[in-house]
């Protein structure tokens, strides 16, 4: 009798486990994922869309809505964020409130769905540069994507390339649809006001919506990888860093360049295109250059440290030639921007401990001596009364002389001895 008792139990247990899914189902339970894209499409933007694409598959949503509002931005990035949808195998929906322009265009062409709002637009996907290469590199992510979601990909092309035939679309003028214009050819499946028509025309009204936005940790990565801020982060970086190696010291120009450095990767470590290796390439630029200026000439250590510099600025971009564009827009605005903040910084006051600023008048002990007659002041010792670079002003006995370090910088206020006569040359070194 137990035994029977304990086989009905378990039937009731199995029996109960299979119908509370059908009755959650019948009471139109379901969770959908509403994600916001806006502003220009960066890495960090691709980095947040692929993460809740991921969240919403762990928590076995039965939809997503992505709602986009761009004019456009990084191809690659987009292509990141393309190239997850498709892999999605959840169903994605797209929602045009705006406008999805360029990069935009290529993400809502990958959505299983495409619903525009009254005034919206999508389209114009010319690549800058447009080279023979990126024309046909972008055309064909847009006809592929078009074919895999069903769509003419001859339309996709002609948002890319301008001298494509469309009806409505002569050659020479570049495909961007209206919301109807969308609907008439194919591309939008619905003509909808706002995100709650859209949740009813999906049939997800009564579903559970998890509304998603970038926090502001992607905010700010968001900011710090636009093309425009890298560039002139970049430059700010080094031209600061430029005016610390001439000036004798750490200065507020030195962390300037540090705190706009590590904007720069920062940036992109946050939104996952740069990696830690690049970051550790930079650091070792910077020490090798720091051995280099304690070295006299220009030689392996200095090439290395600027080799290695170049190198991990480039591929801390999302691309390498976005990095290659980046560093050599930073490099000219350095060149240029530098001599204009010479004068408008004061010129002489900000570099003067460059220049030698005694004068060698006898009141203030320089004498002229005949050559070969510096003789006796070898092995000698005295201190440096300017900063040697390698030349300077040493005192020896009361009398100042001109004099040349070994190679190595030595500070006013240094000890030094006297280790060699060259004719009228007096070499010195720090005296241990």
């Amino acid at each position: 009798m137990r035994r029977t008792n304990f086989t009905v139990y378990i039937l009731l247990i199995v029996i109960l486990t299979s119908i509370i899914p059908v009755i959650g189902q019948a009471q139109g339970a379901g969770r959908i994922y509403a994600v916001s894209i806006d502003g220009e499409i960066t890495p960090a933007m691709a980095a947040y869309l692929i993460r809740q694409l991921e969240q919403a598959h762990l928590s076995n949503a039965d939809g997503i809505i992505i709602d986009i509002s761009t004019l456009g931005g990084q191809v690659d990035a987009a292509k990141e964020m393309k190239d997850a949808i498709l892999a999605s195998e959840i169903p994605v929906t797209v929602f045009i409130g705006t406008r999805a322009i360029s990069a935009g265009a290529l993400i809502a062409i990958a959505a299983d769905t495409i619903i525009m709002a009254p005034g919206s637009h999508m389209g114009a996907a010319e690549p800058i540069p447009l080279t023979e290469k990126t024309l046909a590199y972008v055309s064909g992510e847009f006809r592929t994507t078009a074919e895999a979601k069903g769509r003419d990909p001859l339309i996709a092309a002609a948002m890319v390339d301008k001298n494509i035939d469309v009806p409505g679309y002569p050659r020479g003028k570049l495909v961007d649809m209206t919301a109807q214009e969308a609907v008439d050819m194919g591309y939008a499946d619905a003509v909808l006001g706002d995100m709650e028509a859209v949740l009813e025309y999906m049939g997800w009204d009564d579903a559970d919506i998890v509304k998603t936005e970038p926090d502001t940790k992607i905010k700010i990565a968001q900011f710090l990888t636009r093309s425009d801020v890298t560039a002139v982060i970049l430059t700010i970086a080094m031209i600061a860093m430029v005016i610390e190696i001439l000036v004798q010291g750490f200065g507020i120009q030195g962390i300037i360049s540090i705190i706009a450095f590590m904007l720069y990767f920062g940036g992109g470590v946050v939104a996952g295109n740069t990696e830690w290796w690049s970051v550790f390439l930079f650091g070792l630029g910077i020490i090798l250059l720091i051995i280099e200026l304690f070295i006299p000439g220009f030689g392996i250590f200095g090439i290395g440290g600027i080799i290695s510099l170049g190198v991990s600025i480039i591929f801390a971009s999302p691309t390498p030639v976005q990095g290659l564009y980046t560093l050599g827009t930073a490099l000219v605005a350095t060149v240029l921007l530098t001599p204009i903040l010479y004068k408008v910084l004061g010129g002489a006051k900000l570099f003067r401990r460059l220049v030698l600023q005694e004068s060698e008048t006898i009141d203030k002990g320089y004498t002229s001596q005949p050559e070969g007659s510096f003789s006796h002041l070898k092995g000698k010792s005295g201190v440096t009364v300017t900063p040697m670079r390698p030349a300077g002003t040493i005192l020896i006995d009361g009398e100042r002389w001109d004099a040349m370090s070994d190679g190595s910088f030595l500070p006013s206020g240094s000890r030094i001895k006297v280790v060699e006569i060259q004719g009228s040359k007096i070499i010195v070194t720090a005296e241990e």
